[in-house]
């Protein structure tokens, strides 16, 4: 009798913590809307590999200097109080000013770049609160424009010719990332989420910098120009297509 009455009080224990779960779970804030300002910063990584992007070209190129400004928004659904799914659209735009010199002729051109991201996300919360693991698979494209005047020295006559190139590519993109959603509110109301990772890319057509090179050997006349694909390949690794991630985002959460 009494192993019955004990058998009861567990059956009993269980079946409420699970409702109660249930309840937790259907009055739980399940949306979250947030733009990240993250990006910004992987796209100034550049500034600091300037010397060690020249030096993949024999210091042809130098004096690397890139500006800009990134963005990217993202929405969250939560499918379980553990599990949820998330889709983001980012923005890139970058100018990237440098030094040119090979054999006799010299520029400082201005290269811009362009970045677009879309990317679908799964997360576990392991702990049913803030802390999250994040998987993605995401579509990225990449494109450049490159313009400038080249100047090259023909015994004592300097000659000035105006070039410009342009390329794109399109990419493949995954990886992983850990953070915190912080939401300052009871149920919902302001998140702040903070998340590092890696992300990596692969290009769905031919290389970028061969592209680039490619098309400012035509604008020069078919004067052989540096091949940059080398460097270019590492920007993309590494600053604006994969590389270190780090997410600065607020938002509500609702």
């Amino acid at each position: 009798m009494a192993k019955k009455v004990l058998l009861l009080l567990i059956i009993g224990a269980l079946a409420a913590t699970g409702a109660f779960a249930q309840s937790d779970f259907a009055s739980m804030a399940k949306n979250t809307v947030t733009v990240d300002f993250g990006p910004t910063i992987a796209g100034l990584v550049a500034n600091p590999l300037s010397s060690t992007i020249s030096s993949m070209v024999d210091n042809v190129i130098s004096d690397i200097k890139t500006s800009g400004f990134s963005i990217a928004a993202q929405y969250e659904r939560q499918l379980l109080r553990q599990v949820s799914v998330a889709g983001r659209l980012a923005y890139g735009g970058y100018d990237s000013n440098f030094a040119y010199a090979q054999d006799s002729a010299t520029a400082t051109p201005v290269l811009k770049l362009t970045s677009l991201a879309v990317e679908g996300h799964a997360r576990l919360y392991p702990f049913g609160k803030t802390f999250f693991v994040d998987g993605m698979l995401g579509y990225a494209y990449l494109s450049t424009k490159l313009s400038g005047t080249v100047v090259a020295k023909v015994g004592s006559i300097s000659v000035a010719r105006p070039v410009s190139a342009e390329a794109d590519n399109n990419y493949l993109k995954f990886g992983g990332k850990v953070g915190w959603r912080i939401t300052f509110g009871k149920n919902g109301g302001f998140t702040f989420e903070p998340a590092i990772g890696y992300y990596a890319g692969t290009p769905l057509g031919d290389d970028l910098g061969k592209k680039v090179s490619a098309a400012l050997t035509e604008s020069v006349g078919g004067y052989e120009v540096v091949d940059i694909s080398e460097p270019f390949s590492y920007l993309e690794k590494f600053v604006f297509i994969g590389g270190p991630r780090v997410t600065l985002a607020l938002g509500y959460r609702f």
